[in-house]
């Protein structure tokens, strides 16, 4: 129904000479972003319920106003031919009445900059770095995930790494079973490592040789089978909390714990195959680490913890002198990582370093098993809300690629619902592992799926669905 009150508010700076008038507007189109290429970039935005169509508007320098670029039926639109430096669009959700579109409100101006010929020449160097290389090379990846960084207090001391291993109910790891995962199209393996397990506690925290073995056997399965392989400091009971004390020696004696395991680690593993990289934590770095500082002084403190271990690795010599490092991001949250208070360690080795993010977004049906979940649940996936979300998450972490640096999705995946004792899969669970592959793929990521035999069940050796053969096979 028409009604007397203009669409477009005066400050917009959109003519009003053609804007149709109607009783209700449409809401303005959120979460608008661009992603760019060169002097082209792709407009993207969440759906608008009732919108038949969209308008893109770009400022036009000349006339000083904001004037119509194009409509579209999908909420993408691609824009060729940008100035160098700064280009500013906004978009509205149209409704059709009759011939003719109403238009809603309109969305807040982004920015869309385009680089000079000097800046793409140095992303272009960046993108073709040794460690933007190697995330490709990495492919698809999985985690052998409750195995070697279960920990189990209910061990008593004579407990052998094997009883760790088998502790929270995954089947120790054999040559075959890697050798399924190879089979399987995985190029990749990321084993999670819990130290302290089996470790001194005299203050020297001495790493006990039999567990050293143990991942030596583990590591050795995956590099045999020409596979990457990364191993880390997990979770590990916890203990990284304490970087966080506002008492001083308990700080310091996190920091010395740090130093001595990778100081260790690093030493063991010197001589080893590049194909074996290091990452610096998993996603301990960063909320729990915080303790009562502020956020300014938490990114300031993960910072610091990232440059001790390249710092501690880079001086053990051998292959560690220009050995690849995984950096775990803040929280290794897409959206804290690349805050700009994020910073990737100084390093001796040119093009070494890759940085580490995870991916269970939303987590409402990432994370969420139960319906009575309390801060909320979802059972399906994959409208194109849900793809223009992962898109524009992906995106982000472009800033490191752009940069010289690798990108990991060191952990994704999707919980089933555990409602009355069941493990029901989550409808769209196979899109969206589909999308991230696809996603990862497109900007050369690795992405390591998170599984303890959910997906390749490792006592049968094979994958528990069908569509995970067409998605990684």
């Amino acid at each position: 129904m028409l009604g007397t009150m203009p669409i477009v508010p005066p400050e917009t700076g959109l003519s009003l000479s053609t804007v149709a008038y109607a009783a209700e507007k449409l809401n303005a189109p959120k979460d608008f972003t661009a992603a760019v290429n060169g002097t082209a970039a792709v407009l993207s935005w969440s759906a608008v319920k009732g919108a038949d169509a969209y308008r893109i508007y770009q400022y036009d320098k000349s006339a000083k106003k904001f004037v119509k670029l194009k409509t579209v039926t999908s909420t993408k639109a691609s824009v060729n031919g940008l100035a160098e430096g700064k280009n500013y669009f906004k978009v509205a959700a149209l409704t059709k009445s009759g011939s003719k579109y109403i238009t809603g409100n309109i969305s807040e101006k982004i920015t869309v900059t385009v680089a000079s010929a000097a800046e793409s020449s140095a992303k272009t160097s960046g993108k073709n770095s040794a460690a933007v290389a190697l995330a490709k090379k990495m492919g698809d990846g999985c985690n052998l995930g409750n195995t070697m960084e279960s920990v189990a207090t209910w061990l008593g001391a004579d407990a052998t790494p094997k009883d760790y291993e088998k502790a929270w109910g995954q089947p120790e790891t054999t040559a075959a079973m890697i050798k399924s995962l190879k089979a399987g199209g995985f190029e990749s393996v990321r084993v999670p490592v819990a130290w302290s397990n089996m470790m001194s506690k005299d203050g020297k925290y001495t790493i006990s040789p039999e567990y050293f073995d143990r991942i030596d056997e583990i590591v050795g399965y995956i590099l045999d089978n020409d596979m990457y392989c990364i191993i880390n400091i997990h979770w590990d009971g916890g203990w990284w909390e304490d970087f966080g004390s506002s008492d001083e020696k308990v700080a310091q004696a996190a920091m010395d714990k740090y130093t001595a395991m990778w100081k260790q680690i690093a030493k063991h593993y010197k001589s080893y195959s590049d194909k074996l990289i290091f990452e610096s934590a998993n996603e301990e770095l960063g909320s729990k680490t915080k303790g009562s500082s502020s956020m300014n002084e938490s990114y300031e403190r993960v910072n610091g913890i990232n440059q001790k271990f390249v710092d501690i690795v880079r001086s053990t010599g051998g292959k560690n002198k220009s050995r690849f490092l995984l950096i775990a991001g803040y929280d290794t949250d897409i959206s804290k990582t690349a805050d700009n208070r994020f910073k990737m360690p100084d390093d001796t080795a040119k093009d070494r370093l890759l940085v580490s993010v995870h991916y269970y977004s939303p987590s409402t049906f990432c994370i969420a098993d139960k319906k009575s979940n309390s801060w909320g649940y979802s059972d399906s996936w994959g409208t194109e809300d849900d793809y223009n979300t992962m898109r524009r998450d992906f995106e982000k972490m472009r800033k490191f690629t752009d940069a010289g640096y690798g990108v990991i999705i060191g952990e994704y995946g999707v919980c089933h619902n555990t409602d009355g004792g069941k493990h029901v899969m989550k409808k769209g669970t196979d899109k969206f592992f589909q999308s991230v592959k696809d996603l990862s793929s497109e900007m050369g990521y690795c992405a390591m799926i998170w599984d303890c035999s959910s997906w390749f069940n490792r006592k049968t050796q094979s994958y528990n669905y069908d569509f995970l053969k067409d998605i990684y096979d």
